[in-house]
């Protein structure tokens, strides 16, 4: 995957940037997004059965699902963020989340920009799975306490456990620092105007893959 400057529209800023990635069980679902997302996710999945077929057997079955799984809302979110963690210039403060239930760290704090930290942080993006619930709220708030975060860029598909406007009114609440929180919503089923109202009320941008 190519360099990038930007994700989604957003360009690359200066502020340290923690990406908080939604691995709950919905998230391994299938992105519509954009028309060339459209025609990447049908390349897949016809690249999957292909080489599925061609090569038969437990070892053609494996290597399918892995070009098929692709076509994901989490594929698309891996399609796009890892070339945009290439990017990274160094010096840049960045660090990687991910939640479901519960929350998972690349790092426990932000890491500097360099070679080893944005790879470290793409190998960490490669190998997330989806499954399990969609504790929002839990994961923002372990996002929004991690010291020295300046901006949040939240990938979901904006299905919270416990509806959106407990989450909302929880970030109310606990964003004191004012933190700017950027939101990117990922398949049909998303909740576009929960993730709209978050990026709004936490002066972030609202992006959806769709675009």
């Amino acid at each position: 995957m190519k360099k990038s400057d930007q994700f989604f529209g957003i360009e690359t800023s200066t502020n340290n940037t923690l990406y908080l990635i939604d691995i709950s069980g919905s998230m391994e679902g299938i992105d519509e997004g954009s028309i060339k997302d459209q025609v990447m996710r049908e390349a897949g999945n016809k690249a999957g059965n292909v080489v599925s077929n061609a090569i038969g057997g437990k070892i053609g079955n494996i290597l399918g699902k892995q070009v098929t799984k692709q076509a994901t809302k989490l594929g698309a979110v891996k399609r796009k963020l890892i070339p945009a963690i290439k990017g990274l210039p160094d010096g840049k403060k960045f660090v990687v989340f991910a939640y479901n239930n519960d929350v998972t760290k690349q790092s426990l704090e932000l890491r500097v920009a360099n070679n080893m930290a944005r790879t470290s942080a793409n190998i960490f993006v490669e190998n997330l799975k989806a499954g399990g619930g969609t504790n929002t709220a839990k994961g923002l708030a372990e996002a929004l306490s991690t010291p020295g975060v300046q901006e949040i860029v939240l990938m979901s598909d904006g299905l919270p456990n416990g509806g959106p406007a407990a989450v909302l009114e929880e970030i109310r609440r606990i964003n004191t620092n004012n933190v700017i929180i950027h939101t990117i919503a990922f398949g049909e089923d998303a909740d576009h105007n929960f993730m709209r109202t978050l990026a709004q009320e936490n002066n972030g941008t609202f992006i959806t893959s769709k675009m």
